[in-house]
Protein backbone atom coordinates (compact mmCIF):
# COMPACT_ATOMS: atom_id res chain seq x y z
CA UNK A 1 0.00 0.00 0.00
CA UNK A 2 1.67 2.87 -1.13
CA UNK A 3 1.80 6.29 1.31
CA UNK A 4 1.01 8.77 -1.73
CA UNK A 5 -2.48 6.63 -2.54
CA UNK A 6 -3.02 7.39 1.41
CA UNK A 7 -2.22 11.04 0.65
CA UNK A 8 -5.07 11.18 -2.19
CA UNK A 9 -7.34 8.77 -0.31
CA UNK A 10 -7.56 11.71 2.55
CA UNK A 11 -7.56 14.24 0.17
CA UNK A 12 -10.46 12.56 -1.84
CA UNK A 13 -12.68 11.95 1.82
CA UNK A 14 -12.03 15.31 2.54
CA UNK A 15 -13.03 17.03 -0.69
CA UNK A 16 -16.00 14.23 -1.94
CA UNK A 17 -14.30 15.05 -5.25
CA UNK A 18 -11.65 13.41 -7.19
CA UNK A 19 -11.38 16.86 -8.86
CA UNK A 20 -10.85 19.29 -6.37
CA UNK A 21 -8.65 16.49 -4.72
CA UNK A 22 -6.07 16.44 -7.52
CA UNK A 23 -5.87 20.48 -7.47
CA UNK A 24 -5.18 20.08 -3.79
CA UNK A 25 -2.58 17.50 -4.45
CA UNK A 26 -1.03 19.33 -7.41
CA UNK A 27 -1.22 16.58 -9.53
CA UNK A 28 -4.25 15.27 -12.57
CA UNK A 29 -7.52 13.99 -11.82
CA UNK A 30 -6.83 10.24 -13.45
CA UNK A 31 -3.50 10.11 -10.81
CA UNK A 32 -6.42 10.44 -8.50
CA UNK A 33 -8.72 8.19 -9.89
CA UNK A 34 -6.29 5.71 -10.34
CA UNK A 35 -4.74 5.87 -6.82
CA UNK A 36 -8.22 5.26 -5.74
CA UNK A 37 -8.93 2.24 -7.68
CA UNK A 38 -5.46 0.76 -7.03
CA UNK A 39 -6.78 0.89 -3.29
CA UNK A 40 -9.54 -0.66 -3.31
CA UNK A 41 -8.62 -3.29 -5.62
CA UNK A 42 -5.80 -3.78 -2.41
CA UNK A 43 -8.36 -3.83 0.06
CA UNK A 44 -11.14 -5.39 -2.09
CA UNK A 45 -13.48 -3.37 -0.53
CA UNK A 46 -15.35 0.18 -2.68
CA UNK A 47 -14.64 3.29 -1.05
CA UNK A 48 -16.21 5.72 -2.33
CA UNK A 49 -19.93 5.81 -4.13
CA UNK A 50 -19.31 7.78 -7.26
CA UNK A 51 -22.12 10.27 -8.06
CA UNK A 52 -23.01 13.18 -10.08
CA UNK A 53 -21.86 15.92 -7.81
CA UNK A 54 -19.11 14.24 -6.89
CA UNK A 55 -18.35 11.22 -4.37
CA UNK A 56 -19.50 10.29 -1.04
CA UNK A 57 -17.28 7.60 1.21
CA UNK A 58 -19.00 4.26 1.94
CA UNK A 59 -18.53 2.36 5.14
CA UNK A 60 -15.35 1.20 4.53
CA UNK A 61 -14.14 4.46 3.22
CA UNK A 62 -15.50 5.96 6.93
CA UNK A 63 -13.57 3.20 8.74
CA UNK A 64 -10.25 3.26 6.76
CA UNK A 65 -10.08 7.31 7.40
CA UNK A 66 -8.68 7.25 10.81
CA UNK A 67 -6.19 4.30 10.08
CA UNK A 68 -5.00 6.44 6.96
CA UNK A 69 -4.62 9.91 8.75
CA UNK A 70 -2.71 8.09 11.73
CA UNK A 71 -0.76 6.63 9.25
CA UNK A 72 0.23 9.95 7.60
CA UNK A 73 1.21 11.40 10.76
CA UNK A 74 3.11 8.96 12.10
CA UNK A 75 5.10 9.44 9.00
CA UNK A 76 5.32 13.42 9.23
CA UNK A 77 6.35 12.85 12.66
CA UNK A 78 9.17 10.37 11.77
CA UNK A 79 10.63 12.99 9.17
CA UNK A 80 10.70 15.54 12.52
CA UNK A 81 13.40 12.90 14.03
CA UNK A 82 15.60 13.72 11.00
CA UNK A 83 15.04 17.56 11.71
CA UNK A 84 13.47 18.46 8.75
CA UNK A 85 11.94 22.11 9.43
CA UNK A 86 8.37 22.15 8.75
CA UNK A 87 7.45 25.07 6.25
CA UNK A 88 5.82 28.30 7.53
CA UNK A 89 2.16 28.24 6.73
CA UNK A 90 0.03 31.18 6.76
CA UNK A 91 -3.61 31.20 7.58
CA UNK A 92 -6.19 33.66 7.75
CA UNK A 93 -9.22 32.06 9.15
CA UNK A 94 -12.58 34.14 8.90
CA UNK A 95 -15.09 33.59 11.67
CA UNK A 96 -19.21 33.52 11.42
CA UNK A 97 -20.56 35.41 14.39
CA UNK A 98 -21.84 33.86 17.25
CA UNK A 99 -20.22 30.27 16.49
CA UNK A 100 -20.40 27.96 19.31
CA UNK A 101 -17.21 29.14 21.28
CA UNK A 102 -16.19 26.30 22.90
CA UNK A 103 -16.13 24.42 19.12
CA UNK A 104 -14.37 27.20 17.39
CA UNK A 105 -11.29 27.33 20.58
CA UNK A 106 -11.28 23.36 20.15
CA UNK A 107 -10.75 24.29 16.30
CA UNK A 108 -7.86 26.39 16.91
CA UNK A 109 -6.28 25.07 19.28
CA UNK A 110 -5.92 22.10 17.56
CA UNK A 111 -4.54 24.15 14.64
CA UNK A 112 -1.81 25.79 16.98
CA UNK A 113 -0.65 22.99 18.69
CA UNK A 114 -0.82 20.51 15.45
CA UNK A 115 1.11 22.72 13.92
CA UNK A 116 3.88 25.03 15.45
CA UNK A 117 5.25 26.92 12.04
CA UNK A 118 1.19 28.38 11.85
CA UNK A 119 1.18 31.56 11.31
CA UNK A 120 -2.77 32.20 11.99
CA UNK A 121 -4.28 35.67 12.08
CA UNK A 122 -8.75 35.49 12.66
CA UNK A 123 -10.99 37.60 10.88
CA UNK A 124 -14.64 38.90 10.75
CA UNK A 125 -16.84 36.81 8.43
CA UNK A 126 -16.51 39.31 5.97
CA UNK A 127 -13.01 39.57 5.12
CA UNK A 128 -10.53 38.42 2.87
CA UNK A 129 -9.80 35.22 4.09
CA UNK A 130 -8.08 31.75 3.24
CA UNK A 131 -10.75 29.64 4.45
CA UNK A 132 -13.95 30.81 6.03
CA UNK A 133 -15.73 28.98 9.15
CA UNK A 134 -19.41 30.05 8.59
CA UNK A 135 -23.06 28.09 8.01
CA UNK A 136 -23.48 25.96 5.20
CA UNK A 137 -26.31 28.74 3.46
CA UNK A 138 -23.40 30.82 3.37
CA UNK A 139 -21.25 29.23 1.11
CA UNK A 140 -20.36 30.75 -2.40
CA UNK A 141 -20.24 29.47 -5.48
CA UNK A 142 -16.21 28.76 -6.06
CA UNK A 143 -16.22 27.79 -2.14
CA UNK A 144 -15.47 24.23 -0.91
CA UNK A 145 -16.90 23.11 1.67
CA UNK A 146 -15.99 21.01 5.01
CA UNK A 147 -18.84 20.28 7.30
CA UNK A 148 -17.55 20.85 10.80
CA UNK A 149 -20.68 20.09 13.14
CA UNK A 150 -24.52 20.27 12.97
CA UNK A 151 -26.32 22.83 14.97
CA UNK A 152 -30.28 21.94 15.73
CA UNK A 153 -32.43 25.13 16.62
CA UNK A 154 -34.66 25.28 19.87
CA UNK A 155 -37.32 27.29 21.32
CA UNK A 156 -35.67 30.13 23.74
CA UNK A 157 -38.03 31.49 26.04
CA UNK A 158 -37.39 34.05 29.25
CA UNK A 159 -37.33 31.49 32.80
CA UNK A 160 -40.41 30.88 33.92
CA UNK A 161 -42.25 30.63 30.98
CA UNK A 162 -45.41 28.62 30.44
CA UNK A 163 -43.82 26.68 27.82
CA UNK A 164 -41.07 25.51 30.59
CA UNK A 165 -43.09 22.95 31.87
CA UNK A 166 -42.97 21.25 28.74
CA UNK A 167 -39.96 18.99 27.89
CA UNK A 168 -40.93 19.25 24.12
CA UNK A 169 -42.52 21.98 22.32
CA UNK A 170 -44.66 22.15 18.55
CA UNK A 171 -45.71 24.88 16.82
CA UNK A 172 -48.95 24.97 17.26
CA UNK A 173 -48.01 25.95 21.32
CA UNK A 174 -46.37 28.97 19.97
CA UNK A 175 -49.38 30.49 18.05
CA UNK A 176 -50.12 34.23 19.02
CA UNK A 177 -46.71 34.31 21.80
CA UNK A 178 -44.25 37.13 21.66
CA UNK A 179 -41.61 36.41 18.96
CA UNK A 180 -38.32 38.00 18.59
CA UNK A 181 -37.17 37.34 14.94
CA UNK A 182 -33.70 37.82 13.74
CA UNK A 183 -32.88 38.79 9.46
CA UNK A 184 -30.72 36.67 8.80
CA UNK A 185 -31.53 33.03 9.70
CA UNK A 186 -29.51 30.06 8.46
CA UNK A 187 -33.19 28.18 8.83
CA UNK A 188 -35.79 30.52 7.80
CA UNK A 189 -37.33 29.42 4.74
CA UNK A 190 -37.96 25.37 6.38
CA UNK A 191 -39.16 27.54 9.67
CA UNK A 192 -41.60 29.88 7.65
CA UNK A 193 -43.06 27.09 5.90
CA UNK A 194 -43.27 25.00 8.91
CA UNK A 195 -45.40 27.91 10.23
CA UNK A 196 -47.30 28.15 7.07
CA UNK A 197 -48.19 24.44 6.67
CA UNK A 198 -49.54 24.73 10.37
CA UNK A 199 -51.51 28.20 10.31
CA UNK A 200 -49.23 29.47 12.92
CA UNK A 201 -48.71 32.90 13.25
CA UNK A 202 -46.61 35.14 16.00
CA UNK A 203 -47.03 38.38 17.83
CA UNK A 204 -43.89 39.85 16.16
CA UNK A 205 -42.46 42.31 18.85
CA UNK A 206 -38.58 42.70 17.58
CA UNK A 207 -36.36 41.86 14.41
CA UNK A 208 -32.52 42.13 15.10
CA UNK A 209 -29.87 41.47 13.02
CA UNK A 210 -28.01 38.79 15.23
CA UNK A 211 -28.61 35.70 17.65
CA UNK A 212 -26.90 37.66 20.60
CA UNK A 213 -29.46 40.77 20.27
CA UNK A 214 -32.49 38.36 19.71
CA UNK A 215 -31.12 36.50 22.96
CA UNK A 216 -30.72 39.73 24.89
CA UNK A 217 -34.35 40.47 24.20
CA UNK A 218 -35.59 36.99 25.20
CA UNK A 219 -33.89 37.02 28.33
CA UNK A 220 -35.38 39.96 28.98
CA UNK A 221 -39.26 38.91 29.08
CA UNK A 222 -40.34 40.74 25.27
CA UNK A 223 -40.48 37.04 23.75
CA UNK A 224 -39.35 34.01 22.19
CA UNK A 225 -37.47 32.91 19.74
CA UNK A 226 -36.10 30.02 17.73
CA UNK A 227 -31.73 29.69 17.78
CA UNK A 228 -29.25 27.29 17.17
CA UNK A 229 -28.92 25.07 20.41
CA UNK A 230 -24.59 25.84 20.54
CA UNK A 231 -25.76 29.72 20.93
CA UNK A 232 -27.06 29.25 24.03
CA UNK A 233 -25.58 26.26 26.11
CA UNK A 234 -24.00 28.70 28.40
CA UNK A 235 -26.59 30.82 28.99
CA UNK A 236 -28.48 30.86 32.26
CA UNK A 237 -30.84 33.31 31.82
CA UNK A 238 -32.96 31.47 29.22
CA UNK A 239 -34.59 28.18 29.08
CA UNK A 240 -34.73 26.11 25.86
CA UNK A 241 -36.76 23.07 24.39
CA UNK A 242 -36.93 21.33 21.62
CA UNK A 243 -39.20 21.34 18.80
CA UNK A 244 -41.32 17.96 18.29
CA UNK A 245 -43.05 18.53 14.79
CA UNK A 246 -40.19 20.32 12.52
CA UNK A 247 -36.65 19.94 12.30
CA UNK A 248 -34.28 23.00 12.22
CA UNK A 249 -30.68 22.46 11.77
CA UNK A 250 -27.52 24.64 10.83
CA UNK A 251 -24.72 22.72 9.25
CA UNK A 252 -21.39 24.81 10.41
CA UNK A 253 -17.90 24.25 8.47
CA UNK A 254 -14.65 25.11 6.49
CA UNK A 255 -14.76 27.01 3.57
CA UNK A 256 -12.25 27.99 1.21
CA UNK A 257 -11.66 28.56 -2.32
CA UNK A 258 -12.21 25.74 -4.42
CA UNK A 259 -8.55 26.11 -6.54
CA UNK A 260 -6.82 27.22 -3.82
CA UNK A 261 -6.70 23.67 -1.51
CA UNK A 262 -5.91 23.82 2.07
CA UNK A 263 -2.44 21.96 2.81
CA UNK A 264 -3.57 18.63 4.50
CA UNK A 265 -1.51 19.74 7.44
CA UNK A 266 -4.21 21.83 8.51
CA UNK A 267 -6.94 19.38 6.97
CA UNK A 268 -5.30 16.93 9.41
CA UNK A 269 -5.71 19.71 12.36
CA UNK A 270 -9.24 20.43 11.56
CA UNK A 271 -9.97 16.66 10.99
CA UNK A 272 -8.29 15.96 14.76
CA UNK A 273 -10.53 18.46 16.71
CA UNK A 274 -13.49 17.87 14.91
CA UNK A 275 -13.50 14.05 16.78
CA UNK A 276 -13.57 16.18 19.43
CA UNK A 277 -16.18 18.62 18.41
CA UNK A 278 -18.26 15.42 18.14
CA UNK A 279 -17.64 14.64 21.95
CA UNK A 280 -19.03 17.51 23.04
Amino acid sequence: MEIRNLRYFISVYHELSFSRAAKRCFVSQPSVSAAIAQLEKELDRQLFIRHAKGVSPTQMGKELYPSALKVINEIQAMQGLFDIPPALIHLRLALMPFLSGERVGLIIKALITSLPKLNLTVVDWNEEADARIISKSMVLQNEAFHNLWVDDYVVAMPLGHKLCNQETIILQDLNGLPFISRKFCDARETWDDALRRHGVRFNSKATVNTEEYALDLVAAGLGISIVPRHSVNRRADLAIRPIGNVKLERIVGLAYQADHPLPIQLMTAIDKAKQSICRI
